[in-house]
């Protein structure tokens, strides 16, 4: 494996693929950030416009909405049950490996047997076919098609989470009922054949498996097969299998504590990362490319810290301040009119970021936001 690399060649490897140089700030330089980094976790709607503000500083808020008004970027739900914006190709990638465990939550849920979930995705994907689908319309006409032939499963469809399971069909895109794509929620559905040039249902598991895991360690690499698998929402076998089946494309290198990490052949070796303060949005990939339980989110900061970034109770990940390569501080908007504030707390045993260089980095984030910060402060708590 030669040399063992240390906690700080990982850090370096996995930022230099994370904030690549940045080559411009149209929709083209977007669409290829994503399609370098692979689908982004962005159930909040205001993280997909921070994360481009990260990577590509000076990129505006029009940019990233004609971004997605274009559809050149989509929103679905689809690795781990989540909302991932993506390039429409990532997307089907993601949704031909999702489709599997869908359909058994699915055939569970709905305790299904006259219809198969195969059914119900396509009744789902019909409906949603011609026109825009209010989601709340969407669900509704799901019960009421499995009410005419599934009757045993109309009763057991009422539930909340079956009901979510029902509206997240990665078949599906999403999106705001305007251009506010910044603040509103997705409420609109529609199938992704039907707005994109990717049919979605052509993709072997097999094939996007493999090329998931290639992208995967193209953006957050070195990793460990676990942290494959976390990310990809799968089991280990079936990416093992992919790993096997890439060859000479992955390598296997040595880490802290005799650690295997996997890592593509002619990934660069972190020599290129630039430094910086970085303000990086809710659920960002520094933390999310990484087994959710696993010693690797603790790559950019202590373990300990990760309580307090995540809130257990609701779900939610806090956004986050980079230093370097040290996640050292929480970050929120305070709403002041048409203004905001921005408040920084900084995390245990972490340097406070420098409020010169957070201000700095904020003008990304006020250009991506078309608004204007008012006050930086930072709070000790």
């Amino acid at each position: 494996m030669g040399t063992a690399l240390s906690q700080d060649d990982l850090a370096l490897r996995t930022l230099a693929r994370q904030f690549p140089r940045s080559t411009g700030t149209a929709v083209d330089d977007l669409v290829s950030l994503y399609s370098a980094l692979g689908p982004v976790q962005t159930q909040v709607p205001r993280a997909a416009f921070v994360f481009a503000a990260s990577r590509l500083p000076g990129i505006t808020h029009e940019t990233v909405v004609e971004a997605f008004e274009s559809y050149a970027l989509v929103k679905g739900t689809t690795l781990r049950g989540t909302v991932h914006s993506s390039t429409p190709l990532h997307h089907a990638w993601s949704a031909a490996i999702t489709r599997g465990w869908l359909d058994t939550s699915l055939t569970k849920a709905l305790s299904l047997q006259a219809v198969s979930s195969d059914d119900v995705r396509a009744e789902t994907a019909a409906y949603a076919a011609d026109l825009w689908r209010e989601r709340d319309d969407l669900v509704a006409h799901v019960l009421e098609w499995l009410g005419e032939h599934e009757p045993d499963g109309r009763g057991v469809a009422a539930d909340t989470s079956t009901r979510n399971l029902i509206r997240s069909a990665p078949g599906l895109v999403r999106r705001p009922p305007d251009r506010r794509w910044h603040t509103r929620t997705d409420t609109l559905y529609r199938a992704a054949v039907a707005v994109v040039d990717v049919d979605v249902d052509a993709h072997d598991p097999d094939v996007a498996r493999r090329a998931l895991v290639r992208t995967h360690l193209a953006s957050y690499g070195p990793a460990t097969r676990r942290d494959v698998a976390w990310w990809l929402g799968e089991r280990l076998r079936p990416v093992d299998a992919a790993v096997d089946a890439l060859g000479d494309e992955i390598v296997r290198l040595e880490g802290p504590d005799g650690t295997t990490y996997l890592d593509l052949a002619d990934a660069p070796d972190g020599s290129t990362y630039e430094g910086g303060v970085r303000m990086l949005p809710e659920f960002d990939g520094v933390l999310l490319g990484f087994e959710g339980t696993g010693p690797e989110r603790g790559r950019f900061t202590a373990i300990d810290n990760l309580p307090t970034i995540f809130n257990k109770v609701n779900g939610m990940c806090s956004p986050i301040v980079l230093d370097g390569t040290r996640i050292v501080a929480r970050w929120r908007i305070v709403p002041r009119g048409a203004r905001i504030d921005v408040e920084v707390l900084p995390l245990p045993g972490e340097r406070p970021p420098d409020e010169a260089a957070v201000a700095d980095a904020l003008t990304a984030v006020e250009a991506v936001l078309d608004t204007e910060v008012a006050e930086l402060r930072t709070v000790v708590e």
